[in-house]
């Protein structure tokens, strides 16, 4: 007796025409996304299931760069759209479905050592999908491209290479958007084109959350935002930067951002060499309070030196420095190098940006910090000096980037030769005024 299975029941994308379009899309190579709530991983792991059904004996790889994240996120669609009908077995160690028909659904991750890459490698591939694409190398897209060859009985099946992605300056933009490969196509997907299933105020939620430049990347899918405005750090290297793993070792510094009464916010922020290892916040506590809490979190985490928010606050420093290693910090005072930065706060986020940079920070995936970092924004002034952007210039103070940012103030490697400006490129951009400038000292 045959059994038929409604797929309608558990995935319907005639509510999102965005996902039909990429469905329908005859071009081998198909990137979907653009913005966060578009549906992305629904239509990839969905698509990947089509693609199964409609030729027997077919085989894919679904993935994303680590295999951590796969299990974390994508994995769950799939639990959520492979009718358990369809699975004839899951072999979770060697990590792939086989379906009733034959066909198999490999899954895992991109990064990996040679046993990976020696997988990979072995494929004969029907079709890939790589779920948040800005994740990956194009070396890495290619490799999976290179192993769409499957043939059964000398029948080609339809090949296909998936790819979903938030907007990104790098590869993906070069070869789907502003390129003209053959055989690709961008389909974007913004969450007014998801609205069935996302809460009513997904968009004004995040909006108060992010920064404009992340709202308008992020929900707006505006590629063009990391490099049309001055943002100092590009959101990629923050992912980045969370996504590290760096060993922990060296010396233990805190930096602290102190808040007066109202919206803002206090935060400490203790590192142990280029990892950070805490982050803890207060808000609407007077001088005394914010000093003794200070001390607690001292005690804690027995920082070698903490850095304080001196703009306004000499109070709390007086009431710690009998006690405790820590060191006032005016941030508006002149620059160590003041031919290059118009002050020590310009001088020292900086700093931090060369280790964006050079990959050499490791952060918690903690939302405001990330937001706030993403938000940072530089110009010059008449001097042709960097400067920061002002914070009552900003929607929110930077309370978290603040204090990231003087918990790194002590770097040592810069010290008497700093001039990171003539290698670290702001927003993925040179500085036609940078440039001048150097080439006068």
């Amino acid at each position: 007796m045959t059994k038929t299975i409604d797929l309608g029941k558990l995935y319907d994308p005639s509510t999102n025409k965005k996902q039909v379009l990429a469905h329908k899309a005859p071009e081998r190579y198909i990137l979907y996304g653009g913005a966060f709530g578009g549906g992305k991983t629904a239509w990839l792991v969905n698509e990947a299931i089509r693609l199964s059904i409609m030729f027997p004996d077919n085989a894919g790889y679904l993935c994303r760069f680590r295999a951590t994240d796969f299990r974390s996120s994508t994995q769950l669609q799939i639990d959520k759209f492979l009718p358990s009908e369809l699975i004839k077995i899951h072999h979770k160690t060697e990590m792939y479905y086989e379906l009733v028909n034959g066909s198999l659904i490999f899954y895992g991750g991109l990064q990996g050592d040679e046993e990976t890459k020696t997988k990979i490698n072995s494929m004969e591939l029907g079709w890939f999908g790589i779920d948040q694409a800005e994740e990956v190398t194009e070396k890495q897209f290619l490799l999976l491209a290179g192993r769409l060859r499957l043939m059964r009985n000398g029948v080609k099946p339809k090949y296909k290479g998936l790819l979903t992605c938030n907007p990104d300056p790098g590869w993906l933009r070069d070869r789907f958007i502003e390129g003209s490969y053959p055989d690709h196509r961008f389909v974007p997907a913004l969450p007014k084109d998801n609205i069935k299933y996302l809460p009513d105020d997904y968009e004004e939620r995040l909006k108060e959350l992010y920064p404009e430049a992340m709202a308008q990347r992020l929900l707006e899918g505006n590629w063009d935002v990391d490099i049309a405005g001055n943002y100092l750090i590009p959101y990629s290297e923050i992912r980045e930067a969370i996504d590290r793993e760096l060993e922990v070792s060296g010396d233990v510094v805190a930096g602290v951002d102190i808040a007066r009464y109202g919206a803002d916010e206090s935060v400490f922020i203790v590192r142990q060499g280029d990892k950070v290892i805490g982050i803890e916040n207060w808000r609407k506590q007077d001088e005394v309070d914010s000093a003794g809490l200070i001390a607690k979190y001292i005690r804690q985490y027995k920082p070698t030196m903490t850095y304080l928010d001196a703009v306004g606050f000499y109070g709390v420093y007086d009431m710690l420095k009998n006690d405790f290693s820590v060191t006032a910090v005016n941030v508006g005072e002149g620059a160590e190098n003041n031919k290059l930065f118009a002050n020590k706060r310009a001088e020292y986020f900086s700093r931090l940006a060369k280790r964006f940079q050079n990959e050499e920070i490791d952060i918690p995936d903690h939302p405001k910090l990330a937001s706030q970092l993403a938000g940072l924004k530089y110009h010059y002034s008449e001097a042709t000096r960097l400067l920061m952007q002002k914070k009552e210039d900003m929607d929110k103070s930077p309370d978290y980037a603040d204090a990231l940012m003087l918990a790194f103030s002590s770097d040592s490697r810069f010290h008497g030769k700093m001039k990171p400006l003539e290698t670290l490129t702001f927003g993925r951009r040179e500085s036609p005024v940078l440039e001048r400038w150097m080439n006068k000292v």
